[in-house]
Order: structure tokens, then C-alpha cells, then sequence
């Protein structure tokens, strides 16, 4: 089942996804980038990015830093680490230690509010004009008879038995790898996540791994998977159904 075909011409205009969660000033920065020829899709949360991105590739998306269910840096750092995709962050933040949190975390042009639509239309075709269009599609063809989970490292696919399937980070891979690999129903503990996911130094406590976990059950949302991963209190984690590794 191919979820997205998002092949397009040498010459189509470039790909926006602009998440924003304040309405109207999302609609007017959508409308004049749109008269200029631009093809904008919109987004108003975390979800909806994730939501957005199964549709296709984006050439560039403007992130808003203050959204309703997740910082727009953790968006950037998700586009950062798993996407060709460039990366223009908005927001009213204006201060030093701001603009080096949000190239830190992925931004390719740090833009302030106020912005100036004509500015940040600029951005965004230089940007679309240096990037190579080599990111893959956000598509799959399911495993034929099956009726369990897959997990495909190779594109980085967590494949529900209906055939929905959700794009992973490479943290994310890792964590999946890592239950997928323990015994059927075997539950992993916080201990293990932790080591494994590299935060080695971090006490069982912190909440790094609480975030990626967070992250990977909002993208089962926005896909609408029910994901069967179950926190078991004070000893870890368990995947209650069926997981092959591909």
C-alpha cells in the first residue's frame, strides 16, 4: 500500500510545510506565500507535522518555536536528524542564547517575529535552490501475509498490520530494535532503554527517554495507530503484540 507518491518535476514549485499555531497569522504568511507561487501545506501542532508528513517530501518547513503540544526545536531536530528537508525556524524569541538553541537544534535561518513575508519568501527559495531533492518518499509496500508488527531498519519503518506505518528517528529505531529483539511480550526495563538510546550517564530517572517514547506515540496518533507498547509501572517497557524484524 503506498501511503505517499510524492514525485515531482525539475521545475514544480518548492514544498512548504509551515507549522504555526496562532490561525491567523499562519493564514496570512500561507496566502502570500501562495500568491508568490509557493505550495504551502499548514500545520497547527505537533500532530499535525507529523500528520503533514505523510503526505510526501517538503524542500523546507518554517517552524514555529511556542506550539500547543511540543516545541517547534524538537521538530527541528526530528527534520535535522531523518529528513533532506531545509529548516527555517519563526518565532519571538530574539535573544542570543535563543538564536544558538535553534541552529543547535537543526535550523538552517533563524527568522524573528514580526516577520517580514517577503523576507522569509527569499529564504525559502535560496533554501529549496541549495538543497539536493534526494530524500526518499514517505512510502512502503506492506509485507505480504502478515498479521503481526515489522520493523524495517533499512528505511526506518515501524509497519503495523494494517499496513499504516510510521517513519522513525534514529532513536526512535533503536528503542524498537531493541524491544523487537527481546523475548514475545518480554518486558524491557527503563535501565536497558537508556543504555541503549546512549544516555548512558543519565540516571534511570530522567526523562530523555519519556520524550522519545512521547515523540513515537504522538506519530502513531497522527497516523492513527493504536501502538501496543505499555508502560509497566516500576519495572520498564512491553510490546504486547506480534514484532518482526525486516
Amino acid at each position: 500500500m503506498t501511503i505517499a507518491n510524492d514525485h515531482q518535476s525539475s521545475d514544480a514549485p518548492p514544498r512548504v510545510l509551515l507549522v504555526e499555531d496562532d490561525g491567523e497569522l499562519r493564514l496570512a504568511i500561507a496566502d502570500y506565500l501562495r500568491l508568490r507561487g509557493l505550495d504551502i501545506v499548514e500545520a497547527e501542532s505537533g500532530i499535525g507535522y507529523f500528520q503533514a508528513l505523510r503526505t510526501g517530501r517538503f524542500d523546507v518547513a518554517v517552524l514555529d518555536v511556542n506550539l500547543p503540544d511540543i516545541s517547534g526545536l524538537e521538530l527541528a531536530r526530528d527534520l535535522a536528524g531523518e529528513h533532506n528537508c531545509g529548516i527555517i525556524v519563526l518565532t519571538a524569541r530574539s535573544a542570543r542564547q535563543d538564536r544558538i538553541e535553534g541552529y543547535s537544534a537543526g535550523a538552517d535561518i533563524y527568522l524573528t517575529k514580526p516577520v517580514d513575508t517577503e523576507e522569509l519568501f527569499l529564504a525559502i527559495q535560496n533554501l529549496s535552490r541549495r538543497l539536493s531533492r534526494t530524500s526518499q518518499p514517505l512510502g512502503l509496500e506492506r509485507p505480504e501475509s502478515s498479521l503481526s508488527w515489522w520493523l524495517d531498519l533499512s528505511r526506518g519503518l515501524l509497519i503495523a498490520p494494517s499496513g499504516r506505518s510510521i517513519t522513525l528517528t534514529g532513536r526512535e529505531l533503536l528503542l524498537m530494535q531493541h524491544i523487537a529483539e527481546a523475548q514475545q511480550g518480554a518486558t524491557v526495563s527503563r535501565t536497558d532503554l537508556i543504555t541503549v538510546l546512549g544516555y548512558r550517564t543519565l540516571p534511570p530517572e530522567s526523562r530523555s527517554l519519556d520524550a522519545v517514547l512521547r515523540r513515537l506515540r504522538q506519530k502513531a496518533m497522527a497516523a492513527d495507530i493504536t501502538l501496543p507498547l505499555h508502560s509497566i509501572h516500576s519495572l520498564g517497557f512491553r510490546f504486547t503484540a506480534p514484532i518482526s524484524i525486516a
